[in-house]
């Protein structure tokens, strides 16, 4: 094995990388968005059809379908976790790469949380254990309302305490780590007429 100089990056490797990066994160984002909006939609059609059913209709099959729907909405959870992982890691790339070319881009410029709790990640953490606790409550609603109720009510509540402490402790661990200088200019920059 021979020891060759480290070759750089050229400047269009440079935007090859930073425009793969721009690409992935917008795709990431809008199916998250997009799943984000679906969701809910598509649990309550569900729900409202079961629940619809009138008297003397046969009894509907509750738990299969509550569990049915419970486990996809986990599972979709678990996918939208590891979005959101994705998508911090491509926003603190091209950051990075933002820095280095000290232009004030999406990922440089990108606003901060609403009372420091408030952004992509808070919407999945109310909508994602609203639907999943929704889906417990409909597969054990049948055997008792007050259970169920109890049940979901703890589900979501795990859920929500779960994704508000993990996006406390990002905020903090985001706190600790220096914030470089030559983006400070971006903050002054004013926003272009038309864009919101």
């Amino acid at each position: 094995m021979t020891d060759r100089p480290k070759e750089h990056a050229s400047q269009d490797q440079h935007k090859a990388v930073y425009q793969e990066i721009c690409v992935s994160y917008r795709a990431i984002d809008d199916f998250r968005a997009k799943l984000l909006g679906f969701l809910p939609l598509v649990s309550g059609v569900g729900a409202g059809v079961l629940l619809g059913k009138e008297p003397g209709d046969p009894k509907p099959i509750w738990l299969p379908v509550g569990l049915f729907g419970l486990v996809v909405a986990l599972g979709l959870y678990a996918y939208e976790l590891y979005g959101i992982r994705k998508c911090t890691s491509l926003i603190k790339a091209g950051t990075v790469i933002e820095r280095e070319w000290q232009v004030c881009g999406q990922f440089a410029t990108r606003p901060p949380a609403i009372v420091r709790l408030v952004d992509e990640p808070f919407a999945a953490a109310l909508v994602y254990p609203a639907v999943i606790a929704g889906w417990l409550y409909l597969a054990l609603a049948n055997t008792s309302e007050f259970a169920a109720a109890i049940a979901a009510l703890a589900l979501f509540a795990v859920l929500l305490l779960r994704d508000v402490v993990t996006h406390l402790v990002d905020y903090l661990r985001e706190k600790k780590e220096p914030k470089a200088a030559d983006t400070q200019h971006c903050t002054a920059m004013p926003t272009p007429t038309g864009a919101s």
